[in-house]
């Protein structure tokens, strides 16, 4: 077949004729119905404890996973300040009482460091394995880590003035250089654990009447624990001036700051007279012991006992058991059951005496000897026929712990081995401690759950 003519010049080509569309087909409607999806499974039952089986559970933990386990819900928080599940957890878990030390330092001193922690537990002993339930994380680990990371300021600008019931009480180290403005913040009672600070001033007249050598600690802080008729403050603090003393007037003034005080101002100063001697001083380094009740009680030289009933503005006196030669000696603390107790060291053997229900007199609880003990202990500091001596240093509130160090003739310490002796068990433990810049403080955790409130 011969091929088709090229078009000439100018023409178009033509384009070869197609097929007409094939007309579309309908679709019709599709009938297919998707299968169902499968059931889903049932929820998996999250198995739920008892009631009684949790706050079993509970019970035995320690105290950091109690005390957050009462953040959880309120019918738990109910349930565990109960006094049922109080008095069943304190027959699984003794009450533990932490006693620890709060360091302070002066951060205006260039050559002063941090100290390496700001609170260290002494009692119970931290470096124990067997009792394992006692070392909670809440005392070796949060408690220490929370007062450095929260109070550093703090305790590098106020010096520590006494300790009860778990609230610190802070005064500012250098008075001379605080502004005017910062007059409202001389003083300071501090919780460690809870981080709660409340600042005021000094009392009217305070740098030319509340400072004198031998006249020892005027602070005594009274809290809610003390069960002083009237009080329902979270603390008061009482401020005794002893300066009447000095003139022979045996009489005392007293002021008092409660923490629900609006203005910050102290209450007027109330004079209490016919003290037992006028010529007798208090012992400096000694603060006072407070019993249940508001009775307050400060160490007398001349083997007195001063004492003062807060809520009837009351004062008195008790005798010490023996007349031993110099305080120093001494030391008053508090039982486990609320009693006063008088400790007293002569050379190496340590008395626990207890005052009898009503003050009727004293009953010798122990003698203690620790001169084996400390040679086994520190056989370098224990001399055979050295001329060192047992010095008395402190005491926990109600934990039965007495602190103890050994003095040398002529050397004046400012570290080195302390001795902690429980006066229960009679064991003792040597620890590597300040002697200055740091105060006791004994904290009640089982008492901190029942001043939690109960949400309705």
């Amino acid at each position: 077949m011969a091929p088709a003519p090229l078009p000439e010049a100018g023409q178009r080509r033509r384009a070869p004729a197609c097929n007409p569309p094939a007309p579309r087909k309908r679709r019709r409607a599709s009938t297919y119905t998707p299968a169902p999806p499968p059931p889903s499974p049932p929820p998996a039952t999250v198995p739920v404890l008892p009631a009684n089986v949790m706050l079993e559970i509970i019970a035995r933990s320690d105290t950091r996973t109690l005390v957050r386990c009462t953040a959880l819900c309120k019918p738990l928080r109910r349930a565990i300040l109960s006094p049922a599940f109080l008095r069943s957890a304190a027959a699984i878990v003794p009450p533990r009482r932490l006693l620890g030390y709060l360091h302070t330092f002066d951060m205006d001193k260039e050559d002063e460091e941090l100290p390496d922690a700001l609170f260290s537990v002494l009692h119970p002993d931290p470096t124990a394995t067997t009792t394992p339930a006692v070392r909670s994380s809440f005392a070796d680990e949060h408690l220490p880590r929370f007062v450095g990371r929260s109070a550093a300021d703090l305790l590098g600008r106020y010096e520590p003035v006494t300790s009860r019931n778990g609230l610190v009480v802070l005064r500012r180290r250098h008075i001379n250089r605080r502004k005017r403005s910062e007059r409202r913040s001389d003083m300071c009672v501090y919780n460690p654990v809870t981080g709660e600070r409340t600042f005021f001033s000094y009392p009217p007249g305070y740098l030319s009447q509340y400072y004198h050598p031998d006249l020892g600690d005027v602070y005594v802080l009274l809290t809610a624990e003390d069960g002083i008729d009237g009080c329902d403050d979270d603390f008061v603090l009482l401020v005794a001036d002893f300066h009447g003393f000095l003139d022979s007037s045996a009489t005392i003034s007293v002021q008092t700051m409660s923490s629900s005080s609006d203005t910050g101002a102290w209450s007027p100063e109330k004079y209490v007279g016919d003290i037992i001697r006028p010529w007798f001083w208090l012992e400096p380094w000694r603060a006072a012991v407070v019993l249940r009740g508001g009775r307050i009680h400060w160490l007398a030289k001349c083997c007195e006992i001063l004492t003062y009933d807060v809520a009837p503005s009351k004062p008195g006196s008790i005798r010490l058991p023996v007349a031993y030669e110099g305080v120093n000696k001494l030391h008053l603390g508090t039982s486990p059951d609320g009693r006063l107790r008088l400790l007293a060291v002569e050379g190496f053997v340590v008395s626990v005496w207890l005052l009898l229900a009503g003050g009727g007199g004293w009953e010798l609880e122990a003698v203690i000897g620790t001169e084996a003990k400390l040679r086994s202990m520190c056989p370098d500091e224990m001399t055979p026929h050295g001329p060192a001596r047992l010095e008395l240093m402190n005491t926990g509130e109600k934990s039965s712990v007495a602190l103890l160090r050994i003095l040398r003739p002529g050397c004046w310490p400012t570290c080195g081995w302390l001795f902690v002796l429980e006066l229960e068990t009679r064991e003792m433990r040597k620890i590597w401690g300040p002697y200055c810049s740091y105060l006791l403080v004994e904290i009640d955790m089982p008492s901190k759950l029942q001043t939690m409130k109960v949400f309705s």
